[in-house]
């Protein structure tokens, strides 16, 4: 096969040569084969052998093969003249091609000439000198190409001679075998010419690494070393020995290893320095003029227990990774460990394999005042705040205790013990104790609380996520009980929980499933009993619960985001539902705080008016106090534009907040309703009428109009008028009731009825009343 053109003269004569030797390597096998054949087969026939054709055959490959012999022993193999050394393989590729003729000749010959018994083993052998192309002639692919065609024709000739037309199969396999032959040969060839280029690169790369590494000893920030039997220094370059602190006589014939600090980084590369096997930047260390430094060795062994290897100062990259790995596992603000780590030392603390996964306890903290003295005290006290906070937690556990700050104002602390539940319930009283405890933060003192969740595995009945999840479960609890309290997790905290996640779920579905529903219960006017308005209540029906007041699922829908879809409906069904009604009554609808802070509330308000043609003025929203303490600047825009639309706004439960006058002050309210712990009882509470009376004569000075909540009794309907409150709303008048209760007047009545009776009766009074007054004789 031709080289390609692109080869230089030295790669060149490296393929030639390699070949020619391959060949004479090949050669004794080669020819001890092609006798053997040849005895063979002529043994097989010799029963033709009074046939001059297989004696003149039998000499005249034994004579090639002869002087294939002394050829090869003639050839000078150690040559390094191009032209010599191919001339000497065209010699040689020319004695194969003979020995290859003379067998294609004597193939077909002895399948004319002898007795068809004997054509099995003219057939394995011609196979054999076949495929033995693929050893004999890999290396030189001429002569293996003109050996499949020749031998190939052979046997062809042979096939014909012997079965005739009904030799095509044969010849057909024969095809196949010969193309199959001729790709392989190929490819053994160019692996045979890409091994000989590879090795010559790697041998001129090797020689540019030997002058890089003499440059590397001379320039390089790292040092070269090399040890002898036993990890002996030897040849200690003086770059090495100052590095090290020392000089070349003191270093030389010394232990590497004695120069590193004890411990598990240095047994490493000692291991390898003992089996003499690579390895590749450990890191060690040691001391240099009584500082601590960091190298990095790698090396490689050399014969005769010989390693040679290099050393890198990574001093500053190992303190940074310090550093770094100090700020991802631990607090930078308190210290304390952070969540990774508190997570990661949970996990191993609950593995599978942990054997102490049913000792763990977990007490989960979060600080209650903290968010005020961070508003009002600026962050730079709050940050100190912190700090005391996680170095009290730390100074009431041991050492083998975790103390961690989750983030924010949250903090845990987890350990190991065997203690009952009394116990953990004593540590976390101290730690509500130490937590509580004043602190002085430059020259002023300060107080915050916590809460604390404690939770526990018992009998490893639980993994990290489980364990954290019923600590937050207490945790929540001990908030739900107050400040600067704790509350142990227990399997009805649980329940609670799934049960709320189930009412979750449900409740996402409930608007598609068409589960709401809208109550609406009357409000009257006091003067004279009729009916001035209706608050719109919402109302599920549960397919398994039953019918849900707002007061078990409108906390979930807040905390979720899903009460701005409900809300949503709320204002759009109320006003569709009333603008069916006959008569010219005020509708009420509550908005909850994540309403009003919604941007979308003002536009979806417009639009659900001039859908149902309804006049604003028609239209109140009930908001209470603590929308306003939640956001209050974003709460007064949109209840200013609410009422730009032309809508009113009532305060409902006015009295129960910390700030009612104060936001009266603010004059964005038209109505004021009186929270019923007022109405409750009033007729014997001296204190009670007197509150309501100072309330309505407020709003009355201040424009705006009154509304008495939880009205049960005929007395109090009385009463409240004479104390100046015009409006009145409870079950007495009537029980909130599905819209088709009040669709019409006749409608009215019937609902009215019963427990309404009063109200007619009241109604009929006051329209007596109304009646004299207007003679002038009331």
């Amino acid at each position: 096969m031709t080289q390609p053109v692109s080869y230089s003269d030295d790669v060149r004569l490296q393929i030639l040569t390699r070949r020619l030797r391959a060949v004479s390597f090949g050669g004794p096998m080669a020819i001890l084969s092609s006798f053997a054949s040849t005895a063979v087969l002529l043994g097989v026939y010799s029963d033709t052998l009074s046939h001059p054709a297989p004696a003149i055959w039998g000499v005249s490959i034994g004579a090639i093969l002869l002087a294939r012999m002394a050829l090869l022993r003639l050839t000078d193999m150690a040559s390094t003249d191009i032209d010599y050394i191919e001339a000497s393989l065209r010699k040689v590729m020319v004695v194969m091609g003979a020995v290859s003729l003379a067998w294609a000749v004597g193939i077909p010959m002895f399948a004319i000439l002898g007795r068809p018994s004997a054509l099995p083993a003219l057939a394995g052998i011609a196979a054999a000198m076949f495929v033995g192309v693929l050893l004999l002639h890999r290396c030189v692919p001429r002569a293996g190409y003109a050996h499949i065609i020749l031998l190939g024709s052979g046997m062809a000739t042979a096939s014909i001679a012997t079965y005739g037309s009904h030799s095509w199969p044969l010849l057909l396999l024969l095809g196949v075998y010969s193309i199959t032959l001729w790709i392989a040969v190929g490819r053994l060839d160019r692996q045979f010419v890409d091994g000989i280029v590879n090795e010559i690169g790697s041998v001129e790369a090797a020689d540019t690494v030997a002058m890089l590494l003499h440059d590397f000893e001379e320039q390089s920030s790292d040092w070269l070393w090399t040890v002898g039997p036993g990890g002996l220094l030897r040849s200690v370059a003086p770059r090495f020995a100052a590095a090290a602190g020392s000089d070349v006589d003191t270093l030389q014939d010394t232990p590497l290893i004695n120069l590193f600090q004890p411990g598990e980084e240095r047994d490493r590369p000692a291991r390898h320095l003992v089996e003499n096997s690579p390895f590749r930047d450990l890191l060690v260390k040691l001391r240099v003029d009584g500082e601590m430094r960091y190298w990095r060795l790698s090396a490689r062994p050399r014969e005769g227990g010989w390693m040679r290897g290099v050393a890198r100062d990574v001093t500053h990259d190992r303190l940074i990774e310090e550093r770094v790995a100090f700020m991802a596992h631990y607090d930078s603000l308190t210290g304390l460990a952070n969540r990774y780590l508190f997570n990661e030392r949970l996990r191993d603390l609950l593995s599978e394999d942990g054997d102490c996964a049913s000792d763990v306890a977990l007490f989960y903290l979060d600080l209650d005042d903290f968010k005020s003295v961070n508003d009002t005290r600026g962050h730079l006290v709050g940050d100190r705040l912190l700090r005391e906070v996680g170095s009290r937690l730390e100074q009431e556990v041991r050492d083998e205790d975790l103390v961690a700050r989750l983030g924010g104002d949250e903090f845990a602390v987890l350990i190991e013990t065997r203690a009952g539940m009394g116990m953990l319930i004593e540590r976390a009283h101290r730690f509500l104790s130490v937590v509580r405890e004043p602190y002085e933060i430059e020259g002023q003192l300060y107080r915050v609380s916590t809460s604390i969740g404690v939770a526990r595995c018992s009998n490893g009945d639980c993994d990290a996520e489980e364990l954290m999840r019923r600590a937050d479960l207490a945790l929540f609890a001990a908030k739900r009980k107050g400040r600067d309290t704790l509350a142990m997790f227990e399997q009805s905290l649980d329940r609670e929980a799934r049960e709320r996640r189930e009412l979750e779920n449900d409740l996402r579905e409930a608007i598609t499933r068409g589960q709401l529903r809208l109550h609406y219960q009357p409000v009257i006017d006091l003067d004279s009993g009729d009916i001035t308005g209706y608050e719109a209540l919402l109302r599920w029906h549960h397919p398994r619960r039953g019918l849900i007041g707002p007061t078990e699922f409108l906390p979930i829908a807040e905390e979720t985001g899903l009460i701005l879809p409900i809300g949503g409906w709320v204002i759009r069904q109320a006003l569709a539902e009333i603008s069916r009604w006959k008569g010219d009554f005020r509708i009420a609808i509550n908005l909850s705080p994540t309403q009003v802070r919604s941007p979308h509330l003002v536009a979806l308000v417009a639009q659900a008016l001039h859908n149902n043609g309804i006049a604003p003025e028609r239209v109140e929203f009930e908001i209470t106090e603590h929308v306003l303490m939640l956001e209050s600047e974003t709460g007064n825009d949109t209840l200013a534009r609410l009422r730009e639309l032309g809508t009113r706004i009532a305060l409902d439960d006015f009295g129960t907040g910390y700030s009612s006058l104060g936001y009266l002050r603010q004059a964005l309210f038209d109505r004021i309703k009186i929270d019923r712990k007022f109405v409750v009882g009033i007729e014997d509470d001296i204190n009670a009428q007197a509150i309501i009376s100072s309330i309505t004569r407020l709003a009355e000075a201040m424009g705006m109009q009154t509304t008495a909540e939880g009205i049960e009794s005929r007395s109090q309907l009385d009463l409240l008028r004479k104390l100046g409150c015009q409006e009145a709303q409870g079950f007495l008048i009537c029980e909130p009731a599905p819209g088709d209760a009040f669709a019409t007047p006749e409608a009215v009545e019937a609902s009215m009825n019963g427990k309404g009776s009063d109200v007619l009766d009241y109604r009929k009074a006051r329209e007596a009343a109304m009646k004299r007054r207007g003679s002038g004789s009331a």
